[in-house]
C-alpha cells in the first residue's frame, strides 16, 4: 500500500502543466542517506547529495582532469604545500562568501572528529592546514597531483555548520523526498532543480520509468533493451567494482577468483557488469594480475560467512549465483544480509569473515592506495608490508614502474578481492541533456549544474 500511494503521489506530480524550462528533474533513491552532512557523512547517496549542495576546492572533469571549483588557482610550492586562491563569488545558501576560515575548519573537522567520514579522514591523514593572508593552504606528503584530485572529495562546509555548503543546489527535506533548487552559483546551473524520491525496490523504479515518473533511473537488467519511446538508454564504463574482503586469510580469496569466472551467467549480467580479472580495476591503467600466494587454496568442505548490504536486490541475486557455485566445490558459502550503516560499522571494526560492498574509484590509480595504507578507508583488516613506505614515496604519476612493484607486493596477500567491473546503464527523459563520465551523472564537474532541458 505504501508503494502504491508513492507511485500515485508520482503520477499527480507528472501531471502538473509545468513549462519545460522549469520543470525538476525526477529522480529515485533506494536508501535514505541520512542527514545532509559534510563532515560525518559517507555513504554513496551522501556523496550525491553533497556533490549538488556544496563545492570542493577543486573538481574533475568528465575525463578526470583537476579543474577549478571553489579554488580559482592554486599553486604547488617546493615544500609540499598547496596554496589556494579562493573565488570572490561561492556564497553558502546564507549568504555568506566562503573564507579560509570555512575551509580550515572543515579540514581541521575531519581530522579530529571521530565519526568524520573515513574517506575524507583517510584523504587527510598526517596533513596540516592553515591560512595566509585569506589563501588556504595544506601540506602533506602526498604527491601535489594526488593530493589534488583527492580533495575534489572534501566539499567545504561553513564554519560551525557542517550541513551548510556553498554547491549550485539549494537543499531541502520534504516527506518522503529529498529536494534540490537552483541558486545563483558561479556554475550557471541550467535546470530548475531535482527531486529524489525513495524507492527502495527495482520494481517500483521500473514501473515509475515505464510511465515516465521519473527523468533518470536504472532499469530492471531482464529489461534493459526495453527503453520507453520517453527515454533513451545511456550506458557509461565506471570505475565501479563489487568487492569482497576477507578476514580468514588469502586462502579464500583465492577460492572467490576461481569462482567468479564461472558464477555469473550472462543472462544475469545483462549490460551491467562482467566478471572481474585481476586485482585492481583495469579502467585505472592496471594489468590483470592474479593472486600469487605460494599456497593452494583450501579443498572443501568447508563454510564461509559473507556479509553483504541488505536491500541491493541485484547484489543479493548475483551473490546466490556464487552460492551456487560455491557449492560445486562443497562449500557452504552463507550470506547475510547487513543494513547498510551496519555493515560500514562492521567493516571499521573488522566484525566479518568475508564481507562484500559495492566500490566506486576516484579516476586515478592512487584510489587503491585505499586498500594498502594503514589509514586507507578501505584497509578493513589491517594489511600491511614492511616494504609500502619505501614504494609510496615512487609513485609521483600514473604509470611510474613502481606500480607494478606494488601491484606484485599485494598479489602475494591481497586483502580483497573483485567479483565484478560494472559500468551504469541508466534511462534518461528524451528531452534532457546530460553528461555521462566514469564517475557517473554527478560526481564530475559540473555534475547535473550542466544539465539543460531541450524541446
Amino acid at each position: 500500500m505504501r508503494r502504491l500511494l508513492l507511485l500515485l503521489g508520482l503520477a499527480c506530480l507528472a501531471a502538473l502543466p509545468l513549462p519545460l524550462t522549469a520543470q525538476m528533474v525526477e529522480e529515485s533513491i533506494s536508501r535514505d542517506p541520512g542527514p545532509l552532512d559534510f563532515i560525518q557523512g559517507d555513504s554513496y547517496e551522501q556523496w550525491i547529495l553533497q556533490s549538488l549542495a556544496g563545492d570542493a576546492l577543486v573538481g574533475l572533469s568528465p575525463t578526470g582532469k583537476v579543474v577549478p571549483r571553489l579554488a580559482a588557482t592554486w599553486k604547488a610550492q617546493k615544500n609540499g604545500t598547496l596554496v589556494f586562491t579562493l573565488r570572490s563569488d561561492a556564497r553558502y545558501t546564507d549568504g555568506s562568501p566562503v573564507r579560509a576560515e570555512d575551509v580550515v575548519w572543515t579540514f581541521q573537522e575531519l581530522l579530529q572528529n571521530s565519526k568524520a567520514s573515513p574517506t575524507k579522514r583517510a584523504i587527510l591523514e598526517g596533513a596540516q592546514v592553515g591560512m595566509d593572508q585569506g589563501h588556504p593552504w595544506i601540506r602533506s606528503s602526498k604527491p601535489a597531483g594526488r593530493l589534488l584530485m583527492e580533495l575534489a572529495r572534501v566539499p567545504i562546509a561553513q564554519e560551525a555548520h557542517p550541513e551548510r555548503g556553498s554547491g549550485p543546489f539549494a537543499f531541502r527535506k520534504e516527506p518522503g523526498a529529498w529536494v534540490f533548487t537552483r541558486r545563483d552559483h558561479f556554475l550557471k546551473p541550467r535546470i530548475e532543480g531535482i527531486r529524489f524520491r525513495l524507492l527502495p525496490d527495482a520494481a517500483g523504479v521500473m514501473a515509475a520509468l515505464q510511465k515516465g515518473w521519473l527523468t533518470i533511473g536504472a532499469p530492471a537488467q531482464r529489461r534493459q533493451t526495453e527503453v520507453p519511446p520517453t527515454h533513451r538508454l545511456v550506458t557509461q564504463p565506471m570505475h565501479a567494482q563489487l568487492v569482497t574482503w576477507s578476514r580468514m586469510g588469502v586462502g579464500a580469496l583465492q577460492l572467490l577468483e576461481r569462482w567468479r569466472q564461472e558464477a555469473f551467467p550472462p543472462q544475469l549480467l545483462a549490460l551491467n557488469a562482467r566478471p572481474s580479472k585481476g586485482l585492481w580495476p583495469e579502467t585505472l591503467g592496471f594489468d590483470s594480475q592474479e593472486i600469487t600466494a605460494g599456497t593452494a587454496p583450501p579443498k572443501g568442505p568447508g563454510v564461509l560467512h559473507l556479509l553483504y548490504p541488505a536491500g541491493d536486490e541485484s547484489v543479493e541475486k548475483l551473490l546466490l549465483a556464487l552460492r551456487e557455485r560455491a557449492r560445486k566445490d562443497s562449500f557452504d558459502l552463507q550470506l547475510t544480509p547487513v543494513e547498510q550503516g551496519l555493515l560500514a560499522d562492521r567493516l571499521q571494526k573488522g566484525d566479518f569473515q568475508l564481507a562484500c560492498s559495492m566500490v566506486v574509484f576516484d579516476p586515478h590509480p592512487w584510489a587503491v592506495l585505499e586498500y594498502l595504507e594503514p589509514q586507507g578507508p578501505m584497509n578493513f583488516t589491517g594489511w600491511k608490508h614492511p616494504r609500502l613506505g619505501a614504494l609510496l614515496p615512487r609513485l609521483q604519476q600514473p604509470g611510474d614502474a613502481a606500480w607494478n612493484d606494488l601491484q606484485a607486493l599485494w598479489a602475494k596477500a591481497p586483502a580483497a578481492l573483485p567479483l565484478l567491473d560494472f559500468q551504469s546503464v541508466i534511462w534518461v527523459d528524451r528531452r534532457l541533456q546530460v553528461e555521462p563520465s566514469p564517475m557517473g551523472l554527478y560526481l564530475h564537474t559540473p555534475g547535473a549544474a550542466g544539465w539543460r532541458w531541450v524541446q
